[in-house]
């Protein structure tokens, strides 16, 4: 067993240190060393080097050895054959050449190479000429290899390649291919020098990446790290024989780099700062970066995980999932053969790099050293406060974040359970919080009360205390927003993520000054903002997983809650469900307290048994409370698609005889998850103000209805399920 491991968190930067502590766990390297060690332990690498760039402040882990046979350590200054994620480099050179408008992205090749000219398909079909859009996007049709064997040119590797039949018709597939060696040789010929001689002038200079080269020196060779492949016993790695690389060659453009974790930085860097709108080294490249990243491929399946497209030259996460499932979507980088990752979190304004170096372990790309990676870096991250995001202590929690716009306030408590704790809107909590929240202890079950949400379906989802009362991770992810990671629960063999936001309570084309001109003021109207709520099932265990969303809250009682029909009809006789001693559904019950009214539903009091099922496909659901406020909980419903609670639910109400509380839970439809595979559900919650009725008087639901459906408070909800 290898048990070599040295970490180093090095803070490089301008920013306080109270700021860079405020945006991270201080654990992190603690738990990225420890998650690289167990890999190392279980012989699935020889060691580790990872570096996270936020803000310009660099943490790095290193962990293992760089050599097993001469127990040389991995170090900060290793080399490693970076493969793939050379392809970048050489997009970025192309792209450059690009925006000085010395060659076109849909210019035809041939005008450049003339082999490349009366393409044909491998039965002789005439097709297009390949674009230079189509090779930076893998999308050319081009074949596998050139064919050439032996010590080769660039030019004559590329000569040989457009010679040879296409795949395919141009732009309407999309498979790897040798489209950015391709790339290199258009460098060559625009530019009128040798491919690795303008990277070097260009890009590795002007960034001062020494370390980065198709061939090393002497001295450079000694740091380069071994290749591994399995060993024939459990937990044994074998050295894999490889190219003498201080011997010059062919320099690939599709994936011969030797770099460095620091090189690699200071080019990933270059590329976000240069998407956030600094000047960098690289000339012109804030004028092209976001091209690069900008998706090409319309609805083709691309890249070696899914949910991706492809831009120019760089893979783009469009559809988080599997191991990009804590990923932002419009992330963006590449992967190498031998293990090593780079990647771009634009949002997060956050570069990951992980570099190991072994082969015949499956997709790198997907592998359990990158998960693993992505998920102690990315749920050690805390996100950066604002006025709008604040964190807090609150009750006995002391993590708890606070969103606030306007007069509305949502504390949301990672700490045992990933909840809402509070929604305020003029100082008025729509929800209810038990006492006992006040007497909390770190690792013990929170109450029931407030906003759980949970999963189901019920009776078969067995009992998930990680996710149900556990502690989450919480990250403040922009304005008024944040995020709540749960640990992986192997009950149910999901991990959750929730999202909240606070957004303006108006139609989507109003801004927040005009949001009260859309409801009469002197009738009932919005007040506040609406609390968006986005939960994330995802499937990280290895078997299928069927569940679905329940958005459960509790609220204070003696209201009145008003279930809309819809146009749907109901299967049920009573248009609703009462839950009867053990597992009896009382489809046919009347009770003086549930009335059918003006198409609503109306519950004007604890019924005599306290869980009630519906099956309306309306979106929404409102609960009056006696202070005149109105809680409006809007949701998608899916007429067409199976609903997995015992009776099919949509909506359910609990409202016990104490009268004391009420909970509010719409449900979403059932989810097959693949594993890896993700569903989200959104729905989203706002109050208005509207009179309670007085004794003897009635709601007049019609204006209530139009009060509700005539405006779209917030973001419409929507779900996902996402293919793996």
């Amino acid at each position: 067993m290898l048990r070599c491991v040295v970490c180093v968190s090095l803070l490089i930067g301008l920013n306080s240190l109270y700021a860079q502590e405020s945006a991270w766990d201080n654990n992190l390297t603690d738990k990225l060393s420890s998650r690289m060690q167990s890999f190392v332990t279980e012989g699935q690498i020889s060691g580790a080097v990872g570096l996270v760039m936020q803000d310009q402040v660099q943490h790095v882990t290193i962990t293992g050895l760089a050599d097993i046979a001469t127990k040389r350590p991995m170090a900060r200054d290793t080399i490693f054959r970076v493969a793939s994620m050379t392809k970048l480099v050489t997009a970025t050179g192309l792209m450059q050449l690009v925006s000085g408008g010395r060659i076109g992205l849909d210019d035809p090749v041939s005008k450049y190479i003339p082999t490349f000219r009366n393409a044909k398909l491998q039965d002789g079909t005439v097709v297009p000429d390949v674009t230079v859009r189509q090779v930076l996007t893998h999308t050319a049709g081009l074949a596998n290899n050139s064919g050439l064997n032996g010590e080769r040119t660039l030019a004559a590797e590329v000569d040989a390649l457009g010679a040879r039949p296409l795949q395919f018709v141009p732009g309407t597939k999309w498979q790897y291919s040798s489209g950015l060696t391709v790339a290199g040789r258009l460098i060559e010929i625009v530019s009128g020098q040798p491919y690795d001689e303008y990277l070097r002038k260009q890009i590795f200079e002007p960034l001062g990446m020494k370390d980065t080269a198709f061939q090393l020196t002497e001295s450079q060779a000694q740091r380069l790290a071994t290749t591994y492949k399995p060993g024939t016993r459990p937990g044994e790695l074998v050295a894999v024989e490889i190219p003498d690389p201080r011997v010059a060659r062919l320099p690939n453009p599709s994936g011969g780099l030797y770099s460095t974790a620091d090189d690699m930085a200071k080019f990933y860097g270059a590329v976000l700062a240069a998407l956030r709108g600094h000047e960098t080294p690289i000339d012109g490249l804030t004028s092209f970066a976001k091209a690069m990243v900008t998706p090409q491929t319309g609805e083709l399946v691309t890249g070696f995980t899914p949910g991706n497209a492809w831009g120019l030259g760089w893979c783009v996460l469009q559809q988080p999932q599997g191991v990009t499932r804590l990923l932002f979507p419009g992330t963006c980088g590449h992967g190498g053969a031998w293990g090593t990752q780079g990647w771009i979190d634009v949002r997060r304004n956050m570069v990951l790099l992980l570099l190991i170096q072994r082969t015949e372990f499956g997709n790198s790309d997907g592998s359990d050293v990158r998960d693993a990676f992505n998920e102690a870096t990315l749920t050690s991250y805390r996100g950066h406060a604002s006025e709008s995001a604040v964190r807090r202590d609150f009750l006995a929690y002391t993590a708890t974040v606070e969103l606030r716009l306007g007069t509305t306030s949502a504390v949301v408590c990672p700490e045992a359970g990933g909840r809402v704790l509070t929604y305020s809107v003029d100082g008025q909590n729509m929800l209810l919080l038990d006492d006992r929240e006040r007497d909390w202890v770190p690792g013990n079950p929170a109450a029931i009360s407030a906003g759980r949400f949970d999963v189901g379906p019920e009776l078969v989802t067995p009992p998930h205390p990680v996710l149900w009362s556990g502690p989450w991770t919480a990250e403040i992810t922009g304005p008024a927003a944040v995020r709540l990671v749960s640990a992986r629960d192997a009950a149910t063999g999901l991990q959750l993520m929730r999202d909240f936001e606070l957004q303006n309570s108006a139609p989507a084309d109003a801004t927040a000054d005009t949001a009260a001109a859309h409801v009469d003021t002197a009738s009932p109207r919005f007040r506040g903002a609406t609390l968006v709520c986005r939960q994330t099932m995802m499937n990280v265990g290895t078997s299928p997983v069927e569940t679905c969303h329940w958005g459960r809250s509790f609220s204070p009682g003696g209201g009145i809650c008003l279930i809309p029909l819809g146009t749907h009809p109901s299967r049920f006789p009573a248009r609703y469900v009462m839950y009867e001693e053990g597992t009896l559904l009382n489809v046919r019950n009347t009770d003086p307290l549930i009335r059918e009214r003006d198409g609503f539903l109306e519950i004007l009091g604890p019924p005599r048994k306290p869980k009630l099922g519906f099956d309306s496909y309306a979106g929404w659901l409102g609960y009056l409370m006696p202070g005149n406020h109105l809680l409006i909980k809007r949701f998608p419903t899916y007429p067409d698609r199976v609903y997995n609670e015992v009776a099919g639910l949509t909506v359910s109400v609990w409202y016990p005889q104490s009268g004391a509380v009420i909970e509010l839970e719409p449900i979403g439809p059932r989810e097959r998850l693949a594993p890896g595979q993700v569903a989200a559900f959104t729905e989203s919650w706002s109050v208005a103000e509207y009179p309670y009725p007085a004794t003897d008087s009635r709601i007049d639901l019609p204006a209530l209805r139009k009060l509700v459906e005539g405006t779209t408070a917030g973001t419409s909800a929507n779900t996902q399920n996402v293919q793996p």
